[in-house]
């Protein structure tokens, strides 16, 4: 896998290189920056790179964006400009590169011999060059990379991560192999490998490796939430959301995004209320159904109305009774010839 192959991977090493092409280059106007402007004063390649090294170097103290490798950001700083140097035009690069030593050999972090150009000033399009940046970006990546794909056995490697992964650790023991040879540690290279091993010692880039490996790419429509979703998720992010992680390997659920969770207490209370007032208000139809439309009705209130005459101590109490049921009567003619056979004494 190529360089370019690797900034297709969203790896902490090409948001680094974007941190020092973008977060200070305001800061970077320059005289000297101006000079590589075009006549109508757009920005070129070149002067954008100018503003973007010396915006760095006024912001150096800064610049801690390389995790625990931080310790080598001026040896970040120098791949990083080279890089975006090889990246203009041939009969660009020469006065570019002449811009970007005036503005660095001024600066305060080389006059504090903190950050100087060594480095950029003798890079060339070598494989050593190209070498060298591979290490450093290897040992960037790292830390992100094991803890999402070896110290957690959630999230499966992509198979262009488990290609990088792999690629890395040869040229890792490459150069390690290399560099055993006498003189060998003049090489930039083996100069690399040794600041790494100061910050990852007893070879601990090569343990790295994948639990398990993605079999294919996402197909369209595919459902990529869960730990598939979460392959460029911020570590911090990450971090939290695998601590939710059950022991059986499942993640919790959370509630959709502005919608309140369901309340279980209250749902299972009006679960069992709708249970119990099912029933009951089917038996009701059913009784009232069969007092109003059947004979059941006619006999019912019979009933009642005798329980109630013996309990009847005046003509005009009855008189009263009878007449709040002339609907009852007129509508079922049974019910009438019931009371015809009834004569008060």
């Amino acid at each position: 896998m190529d360089l370019e192959g690797d900034n297709n991977l969203n790896l902490p090493s090409n948001k680094c290189y974007y941190e020092l092409d973008t977060r200070y280059i305001n800061d970077g106007k320059d005289e000297e920056c101006g000079k590589l402007e075009k006549k109508s004063d757009e920005y070129t390649k070149a002067a954008v790179l100018c503003m973007g090294l010396n915006g760095n170097l006024k912001n150096y103290d800064k610049l801690n964006i390389f995790q625990k490798m931080n310790k080598y950001k001026c040896n970040y700083l120098n791949l990083w400009a080279y890089d975006r140097l090889s990246e203009l035009e041939k009969n660009e690069q020469l006065n570019t590169k002449s811009s970007i030593l005036t503005i660095w050999i001024k600066s305060e972090q080389y006059k504090k011999g903190e950050c100087d150009p060594s480095q950029f000033a003798t890079y060339s399009n070598s494989t050593d060059h190209l070498t060298e940046k591979k290490l450093y970006d290897y040992a960037l990546n790292y830390y992100e990379l094991n803890f999402r794909y070896k110290e957690n056995d959630i999230i499966a490697c992509t198979r262009n991560i488990a290609e990088y992964i792999s690629e890395s650790k040869e040229l890792y023991k490459k150069v390690e192999q290399e560099c055993k040879h006498k003189d060998a540690h003049v090489k930039r290279p083996c100069s690399a490998l040794e600041n790494i091993k100061t910050i990852y010692p007893n070879n601990e880039l090569l343990n790295l490796e994948c639990k398990s490996v993605e079999k294919e790419e996402n197909t369209p429509g595919e459902d990529v939430e869960g730990p598939r979703g979460w392959q460029h998720e911020e570590p911090s992010g990450l971090q939290h959301r695998l601590q939710r992680v059950g022991h059986q390997g499942r993640v919790a659920e959370e509630p959709i995004s502005g919608l309140p969770p369901p309340e279980v207490g209250s749902s299972s209370g009006s679960h069992k209320v709708a249970a119990t007032a099912v029933p009951i208000l089917g038996i009701s139809s059913i009784f009232f159904l069969l007092y109003k439309f059947t004979g059941l009705g006619s006999m019912a209130r019979n009933f009642l109305r005798t329980k109630g005459i013996n309990g009847i101590n005046s003509q005009e109490e009855l008189t009263n009774e009878l007449l709040e049921n002339t609907y009852d009567d007129n509508a079922y003619p049974d019910i009438t010839e019931t009371y015809i056979g009834y004569q008060a004494t």
